[in-house]
């Protein structure tokens, strides 16, 4: 996204100085293609999120009345012809005040290109050079690399990409896939007993399937091939895009022979690390095969990693057994065994509004859950076999699941919140030079925001103007305002929030711009450490920016003031910042 930038200044007189901040603001937009709704923003909203006024103007006025948008932080325009448009922004705030931007946006037509079909490529990993259309002195954006802002991109993923031409999407995009090469392998042959089943499996990434029977091809496109009586050579021809054609063949015959029922077991989920031993239970076995492949689609195959009537298994996969009986014939059972990974339930204390509900999902598959309340809630929630839970009233709410091997619990509190409070002090005023520090009153939330965007829970106030706070909870949001007036006051303390030393004659030392009326003074500044680096007990002696001799840094410095005013006997002591400058 484009990002054009306008700079607002703010001068700030402070003890016969000017002093100039800067804050930049930005319009930004998603799209510069013609035809197409461009949305557009503006950092400005981010220290002034409820502005009075917004006013944009999108510089077309062939648009008529769409061309202005008012009372609408994020519009969208549709420019149907290319060219150069200025657009402007107008913001009224009474934090930030009146912000003013004009910027410029470049529409142009999207361009047309073909990149034809997508591209498989085999191996899992490689590169693929993909050639965008070539416009002179162009700006290229690519959509999976912000490093690459040329015509040329040299991919090493699999994905869908796009380009950007001068921030207007080409009208094509290319896929670009890295496939695996398959490991094939259908098994051995086998005689199955009478009446059981056996499926073939050929699965691989971006492949078509083709099987056929004793040489006959069965018009069968899946991965996986259901074999029944009588059986005979089956074989597959499987195309994987970006490698060829792979192939294999297996004999699977069937006996007479009627054998009892045989399984495994159901798939089971185990706990992390957890070791189980599986068995194939069935009478009259006389030798075991087991074998076991992953659950990727591309993991290899084992045909033979167990001769007994059990296995170990540490590792997630499908596991099966050919269990040959009598020496006759063969039965055959499949299980899949995964494994829990490391998540935990992680219910986190709640809190909503009266009237709401809210429910918990432990869903970690299929098992038992069984959820308690205290105090108890009403009587068909009394279940322990639901993953949901659905919460009416305040409590503390406690689940323990158990799933496969595996046993999870938690818990967690709910409570409702109140009405949202917020209450700023009464307007003030104070003398030129003090400080105010505004303390908010707010229940049932710790989140809110000031005028200028900021979140502290305090805010200093050192000029005068009209000061604002939202607040927000889960039930709904609340303003506050307060007006603070600065008036000049003689005999009272005035210190300058910034200094120069210099070496001027302007400004160059820190100290009261006029001591009157006070006793016993003593002034102390400290560094951002809270080390004191300089001292006085006379408020004509001010502090020249060194310490020990030493020039220190601009930056920002803390002040503290304590003296007695000599006309009421008042003690009287103050804290501040003092801005060092350079």
């Amino acid at each position: 996204m484009r990002r054009f930038l306008c700079i607002l200044f703010i001068l700030l007189l402070s003890g016969g100085n000017k002093l100039l901040a800067q804050i930049s603001f930005s319009i930004s937009h998603n799209t510069t293609c013609a035809g197409a709704a461009v949305e557009f923003n503006s950092s400005v909203f981010e220290v002034a999120p409820f502005p009075g006024q917004v006013n944009w103007n999108f510089g077309d006025p062939a648009s008529g009345i769409l061309n202005t948008a008012n009372g609408i932080l994020q519009p969208t325009h549709v420019y149907n012809a290319p060219g150069t448009y200025i657009v402007s922004l107008h913001v009224q705030d009474v934090g930030a005040g009146t912000i003013d931007l004009t910027d410029t946006i470049v529409i142009v037509n999207p361009v047309i290109h073909d990149f034809g079909p997508d591209v498989f490529l085999c191996g899992d990993t490689g590169t693929y050079i993909i050639h965008a259309p070539v416009v002179p002195n162009a700006l290229y954006e690519w959509n999976d690399d912000t490093t690459t802002v040329g015509p040329v991109l040299t991919v090493r993923e699999s994905g869908s990409y796009t380009v950007k031409v001068n921030g207007c999407a080409v009208t094509d995009s290319l896929g670009v896939f890295f496939t695996r090469e398959p490991n094939l392998e259908l098994g051995r042959n086998h005689m199955m007993c009478q009446g059981e089943q056996l499926t073939l499996n050929a699965a691989s990434e971006n492949a078509t399937y083709q099987w056929f029977l004793n040489g006959v091809n069965l018009n069968f496109g899946q991965s996986q091939l259901p074999v029944t009586a009588p059986g005979g050579r089956y074989a597959v021809e499987v195309d994987v895009k970006g490698c060829g054609i792979y192939r294999d063949s297996v004999t699977i015959a069937f006996s007479t022979y009627a054998a009892p029922s045989f399984s495994l077991g159901p798939d089971t989920l185990l706990c992390p690390k957890e070791v189980f031993t599986l068995t194939a239970h069935v009478a009259g076995a006389t030798a075991y095969l087991w074998g076991t492949k992953g659950l990727d689609i591309n993991d290899a195959v084992n045909n033979s990693i167990g001769v007994d009537s059990f296995i170990t298994i540490r590792n997630p996969g499908r596991y099966w057994a050919f269990v040959t009986l009598d020496k006759v014939c063969e039965v055959v059972d499949t299980m899949i065994v995964r494994y829990r990974g490391d998540k935990q339930l992680d219910f986190r204390d709640t809190a909503l509004c009266r009237g709401n509900s809210l429910v918990l999902d432990a869903d970690f598959g299929t098992g038992t859950y069984k959820w308690e309340s205290i105090p108890p809630q009403r009587e068909d929630q009394n279940n322990t076999n639901q993953s949901t839970y659905y919460i009416y009233n305040p409590g503390f709410y406690t689940v323990t699941a158990y799933v496969g091997h595996c046993v999870f619990r938690d818990s967690l509190r709910v409570y409702f919140n109140d009405t949202l409070k917020l209450v700023l002090p009464k307007d003030t005023s104070l003398c030129r030079g003090e400080t105010f520090i505004i303390r908010p009153v707010v229940s049932n939330t710790s989140e809110y925001t000031w005028q200028d965007g900021s979140k502290q829970p305090t805010y200093t106030a050192t000029q005068t103007g009209l000061y604002s706070i939202v607040a927000e909870n889960g039930c709904g949001r609340d303003t506050a305002r307060m007006n603070i007036v600065f008036d000049a006051c003689p005999c009272a303390l005035l210190l300058p929030n910034a200094f120069t030393p210099n070496g001027d004659g302007l400004n160059d030392n820190f100290r009261p711009l006029h001591a009157c009326d006070m006793e016993n003074y003593s002034m102390t500044v400290f560094n951002t450490y809270g080390e004191k680096i300089f001292f006085s007990r006379d408020p004509l002696q001010g502090w020249d920016g060194r310490h020990k001799g030493k020039v220190l840094n601009m930056g920002n410095y803390v002040w503290a003031v304590s003296y007695i005013k000599s006309s009421t006997g008042q003690q009287v002591q103050k804290q501040g910042n003092i801005l060092l400058l350079r």
